[in-house]
This record gives C-alpha cells, structure tokens and sequence, in this order.
C-alpha cells in the first residue's frame, strides 16, 4: 500500500513538474492561441451570424403567421355567432336590459364599448362563472360562451404545440386563452406583459422578447381587424434556437476534445524535450569547461556555467559589463550573421578575450562559437553553442615555448651586419608572431663572393621556422660547396623535395650571388615574387624565373647576370610587404611602394630601412599583417 502512494506521488509530482516547465507552458499556449482561439473565434461568429438569421426569419415568419392565424380566428367567431343566429341552438342568451348585466357579470360595465358589436366578457350565469362574447345590434344585446373559442386556440392549425395563444379585449383588462392550467383564462401577468403591445390605431402586428419564471419568450400580438380584440401568441426562444444550441453544444464538445488533445499533445511534446534537455545537460555538465546553449533569439536554453571548479560564468566581467550579458549580444550577432551571409563556412568562430573576475585579477578566455541544428538538412540555425575555456595557464606556456623558439631562430638568422666590400646593407625582420617562416641570409663565400638570399616557407609559427631552419642548413652546405649559380638552384630543389617532411612544402627563394672580381652580379629565383633593381634612374621588377622549390622534381635553372654597377639598388623583399593592407582593404604594392622607393634613391640605406618600418605602420592604420615581412636593402656603393 505504501509502496502504490509513493508511486502515486512520484507520479503527481512529475506531471506537475511537466505542466509547470517552461517548455509546455509555452507550447500548450501557443497551441491555444494559434489553434483554438482561432477556432473558437470561427465558431462564434458562425454561431452568431446563425443566431441573427434565426431571430430574423422568426420575426418574419410569426408576423406572417399571426396575421394568418388572426383572419382564422375572426373568420371562426364571425361565423360561430352567425349561425347561432340562424340557427339557434339555446346557447345564446338575449339581454332584453343592459341594466341586467349587472345582476350577473363582474366586469366594470362603465368600460364597456357600446359602439362595439363583440366584446368579452366575464358573468355569472346559471351559478356558473364563464367567459362570455357580448353582441350588441340593433335589437339588443346577447352573451355567448366562449368555449368554441378555447377550443380554438388550444388547437388552431396555425400553431406549434409548445407555443400558447390568448385573446384580450381592446381594453387589456381581461381575455380568454388556450392554457389549460389558468382554467383558459389570460393571467394577470401576461395582460401586465401584453398591456405595451395593445394597440387602437394599428392593424401591424408586434413582436418583443419578454422573460417569465426565468424563461425567455416571443410574444408576438395583432389586433382583429373587424373585431375589438388583440391575438397574441407566446414562443419559447429555445424552440427558435434549439438548432442553434445543438450546433453550440456540439462546438464546445469539439473545443474541449480539442483542448484535452492539445493539453496531452504539450505534455507529450515536453516531455521529450525535457528528457532531450536532461541528456544535454548532463552531457554540458561532464563538459571540463562551461557550456552554454542558446536558442535562435539569443536566449539561454541550457548552461554548465563553471568555466573552473571555483569559477562561474557569472564571476567574470568584461568591459565593465557580466561576461553572461556580454555574451547574449556577441550570440545574437553572431547567428544574424551567418543568417544574412547564409555561409556554412562560418558555422565555427574562436576568439581569445582578456576578462577580469570578481576579486579584480585578469585571466584569459577562450570562447569558441559553434551553431547547431534541429533539422536534418541544416538549412536553419537552431541556435548556438558557446564553449568557454580559461587558457590563461596555456597561453603562459605557449608563450614560454614561443619564447624558446625566438630564441632558437635568433641563432639561425643572422644576428649581426658583416663588412662585405663594395656593398652597403640593410635588413628588416618583422615576423607576424615571435616565429616565422621568412628565412634570409648573407654568406661570405671566399674568392671575393658574396651571396644574399631570401626565402619564405609557406606558414607561420613553430612548423614554418623549424622548415626554415631545414632551409638554412640546406643552403649553406650547398652555397659553399657549388659555384655556379645555376646549380644552386638544382640542388636546393632537390634538398627540399628531400628533406621536408611535408611532401606539399613549396618554398618561394631567390638569391643575389656578387663576384666582384669578375664584377657580376647572379640573380637565381625560384617562384619568388619580391625584388626591385633600381639601375639609371629606373626600377626594374623581373619575373619569377624557376618555379618553387618542391614543385617539380627536376629543374632546368635559368640565371640572370647584371653587371656590378655604382649606384645601383637591389630591393628584396618576401610577399608579406606587398600584402601590406590599410583599412580599405588596399595594398601597399604597388603603386605606393614603388613610389616609396622612389624617393628614397638618395637615401642611405639605413634611413631607407628606418622609414621603411614607418611606412608600414603609417600605411597599414593599426591593422593587423597578414604575413611575416622581411626586406633586404643593397646598396653598390
């Protein structure tokens, strides 16, 4: 017994938990006022409209009927009275002197219309109190019983059964009638109801709505046209809207099935979505980070709000504001954007942010945002997740191994500008992070040679500068054993195709090899797009001789030669320059970095560097570089 009301209250408990979510209060009212209100409101105006066209046909058709029904009941009086004067049957008692009316009728006599041929009447005659017509003509005045007429109106043929039809005189004050509980005479209140619809100078029947003993009626009356005498009929309103109530009743049936199905419809549908919500919770809840689930309108379904065991989302604050209410906002343009852009590639969004929490120290956070769908085809956003996930302690490592890594391409870059005759150098190194995959190089080869070299492993970060170490070691070893330019090049090709790990590493170099005795300069490209020969007064841009080292397994080298000439200006520079962007999106090549250069031709090479590095803040308006940048500047002096 214990064990069935524990069950029975576990049972309770949880349909009142279901009907108080949020999840069915909303879609069980929104089902009513999409679906039922709708409906009801349909019904109610068909009810409506069925209500008038009833009420206006009724009136129609008792105003016609009771004309019908007075021209019968004149008809059978006329005739009645007539032939009992033609015809005797003793019935009709002759009053040879008005004044004997006295002895026998209790009608106030004085009211009596003389100039009226029939009237009613009330006497007492032969110890009997009845309902008389009293005749009056030009031989004097009669009674005749009226029980010819109650049997008329208790049954005329132009009456329903459930309806009661009564006559009164032209005064109101009294009348015979076809209900049989009143011993057939009108009751004081319906000659109190009828008094407004007597009429003397009107042949037009009426109708009104009249209540008796909380029922609700149509009393339609018209007077006899011949005759000092009003008909009136009494109809039940429900007889003219049984119809009408019948449709009603059916209506509210179905609104209420209606409403049951959509009441367990929603508690079904919750509780679905209630289990489907417990599964996500406890999938957000065993997530090590917080979690946070929002709908298409930026409102929050479901969260595990603790970034750390001891730090909740609603702990942190970013721009003086909750990360919570912050985040809200960043969510709403988040999905109005992939909504506008309709662009699946942005389904997925990293951001790192520096906050701060409620004891006033900073961490760093980083928030991934990823949208998810309901539906199979993924056509609509459903909504959004937010992974949050403090990487203060990650990027302090990360920095400490970047640091590292710094240091150790410091050692394989040059560090220091050496004394080569004849030439005057510059270099500018701006890697995008610490590390970088721009390589650059000058060797003294011996026997008066000197080579410079530039070179751009594609990437950026760790991978692109331990490629770009595999790079240098590649180059010295073959710089200074080969001596002809053109095998240079082979071999660095075939070193990259070697000794890369990635068998997709291509890598874009060029080199500038100077042999002062024979007073030649060697221009060997690879797929290297950046170099600039200032010569006479003009800029000269060669093309990309060879392709990328790594692209083709075997390469036939082709070299350029240009004699070594005062004056002259060679500019090598890797792709991240000319990418160099402003706000606008507009690049610093080419226009602007050709004119750049074109005014520095009289510039020593330092300056040349100096306001080189102050070109590309200026130009690039605090944008971010989308590249590593290095640049070499040679001067033949």
């Amino acid at each position: 017994m214990e064990n069935l009301h524990n069950r029975m209250r576990s049972i309770v408990s949880n349909f009142v938990y279901v009907i108080r979510s949020l999840s069915f209060v909303k879609l069980f009212f929104s089902l009513v006022l999409f679906i039922l209100l709708p409906y009801a409101l349909l019904i109610g105006r068909m009810i409506y409209v069925e209500y008038k066209e009833a009420l206006d046909w009724n009136q129609r058709f008792q105003l016609i009927r009771i004309q019908l029904l007075a021209i019968d009941i004149e008809n059978q009086i006329r005739n009645q009275i007539q032939n009992e004067f033609s015809k005797p049957t003793g019935d009709l008692i002759p009053i040879k002197n008005p004044t004997d009316l006295n002895q026998y009728c209790s009608n106030d006599l004085s009211r009596i219309q003389k100039k009226s041929s029939i009237q009613f009447i009330s006497c007492n005659h032969s110890d009997t109190v009845a309902s008389y017509i009293l005749i009056t003509d030009e031989k004097g005045m009669y009674l005749y019983p009226t029980v010819f007429m109650e049997e008329a109106l208790l049954d005329s043929s132009f009456s329903d059964p459930n309806e009661g039809l009564f006559l009164l005189n032209q005064n109101g004050d009294f009348g015979i009638s076809g209900f049989i509980e009143d011993n057939f005479l009108v009751s004081e209140e319906w000659k109190e109801k009828s008094k407004s619809s007597l009429q003397s100078n009107s042949n037009l029947p009426t109708l009104k709505e009249i209540e008796k003993d909380d029922l609700g009626f149509f009393l339609v009356g018209v007077p006899l046209y011949g005759l000092p005498i009003h008909l009136f009929v009494v109809s039940p309103i429900n007889l003219v809207l049984q119809p009408i109530i019948s449709s009603l009743k059916t209506n509210i049936t179905t609104l209420i099935g209606i409403l049951f199905f959509t009441f367990l419809f929603s508690i079904f549908i919750s509780l679905r979505e209630i289990e489907s919500k417990q599964k996500l919770r406890l999938i957000l809840n065993e997530y090590p980070h917080a979690a946070i689930l929002f709908d298409s309108l930026g409102n929050v379904l479901l969260e595990n709000p603790f970034i750390e065991e001891k730090l909740q989302v609603s702990d942190v604050y970013i721009y003086q504001e909750p990360l919570a209410k912050w985040l809200k906002k960043e969510v709403s343009e988040f999905l109005r954007e992939i909504k506008e852009q309709n662009d699946h590639t942005q389904e997925l969004r990293k951001e790192e942010l520096e906050v701060f929490i409620s004891d006033g120290s900073t961490i760093l956070l980083e928030i991934t945002y990823q949208i998810w769908f309901l539906e199979q085809n993924n056509q609509f956003a459903s909504g959004a997740l937010i992974l949050i996930q403090n990487i203060t302690k990650k990027r302090l490592e990360f920095e400490r191994e970047m640091e590292y890594a710094k240091d150790l391409q410091k050692k394989y870059l040059p560090s220091r500008i050496h004394i080569f005759p004849k030439l005057d150098y510059e270099i500018l190194y701006r890697p995008l992070i610490q590390v970088g995959g721009d390589y650059y190089d000058y060797i003294n080869l011996g026997d008066n040679r000197y080579i410079f070299a530039l070179g751009d492993v594609i990437g950026h970060g760790v991978k692109a500068a331990m490629m770009m170490t595999v790079l240098k070691v590649l180059f010295h070893q073959i710089a200074k054993t080969e001596t002809d330019p053109k095998n240079i090049l082979l071999k660095m090709n075939e070193g990259v195709s070697t000794h890369f790990p990635d068998p997709y590493a291509f890598v874009p170099f060029l080199f500038l090899l100077f042999d002062l005795d024979l007073n030649k300069v060697y221009y060997g490209n690879a797929g290297h797009p950046g170099m600039l020969h200032y010569s006479n007064g003009n800029f000269h841009c060669y093309e990309k001789l060879n392709p990328m080292f790594g692209m083709i397994p075997k390469l036939n080298p082709k070299i350029l030669e240009f004699p070594i000439t005062t004056k002259d200006r060679f500019y090598l520079f890797t792709d991240g320059l000319k990418d160099v962007e402003n706000k606008n999106q507009e690049k610093l090549w080419e226009t602007e970095l050709l004119k750049f250069f074109s005014q520095m031709t009289s510039n020593h090479m330092s300056l040349v560097k100096q306001e080189l590095d102050f070109k590309i803040r200026s130009y690039s308006e605090g944008k971010e570089l989308l590249d590593d940048i290095t640049w070499i500047g040679i001067d033949i002096i």
